[in-house]
């Protein structure tokens, strides 16, 4: 029974339910929206790199960095460089807001997405995939 229930698992889960969820804010909500059309891998990594590009603005600004060329700055104009979609509107989703606001929703997100993906060995190793 529990292989029949695994075998028609949805990875998509705890990001439907966040999509939907009143008690989170409504930047998470959309974060998980935007979400659940990727890919399992592919989604945690961008998600993941884009969160610690934030996260490093955020440290650069803190620590009162100007500079147009900073790392941080030339980090996140080499992720929206490369155009990727779901990079792209995961930015455009936080830029406007402060950017360790940005980075603690996109940290969110990013733990979000690796609950989803350490789902799938589990899965497999059962199902026998």
């Amino acid at each position: 029974m529990i292989r029949d229930y695994l075998a028609t698992y949805d990875f998509n889960l705890p990001l439907d339910d966040a999509a939907v969820d009143p008690d989170l804010p409504l930047v998470r909500r959309r974060l998980a929206s935007l979400a659940t059309a990727e890919g399992l891998n592919a989604g945690y990594y961008e998600a993941q790199e884009l969160a610690e590009a934030f996260l490093d603005a955020a440290r650069e600004a803190n620590a009162e960095v100007g500079d147009d060329d900073s790392p941080a700055r030339l980090r996140l104009r080499d992720i929206l460089d490369r155009d990727l979609e779901y990079q792209r509107e995961l930015f455009e989703e936080v830029c406007a807001l402060p950017l360790a606001d940005a980075a603690a929703h996109l940290c969110w997100l990013t733990d979000v997405m690796k609950r989803r993906v350490d789902m799938a060995r589990p899965i497999a190793e059962i199902l026998g995939r």
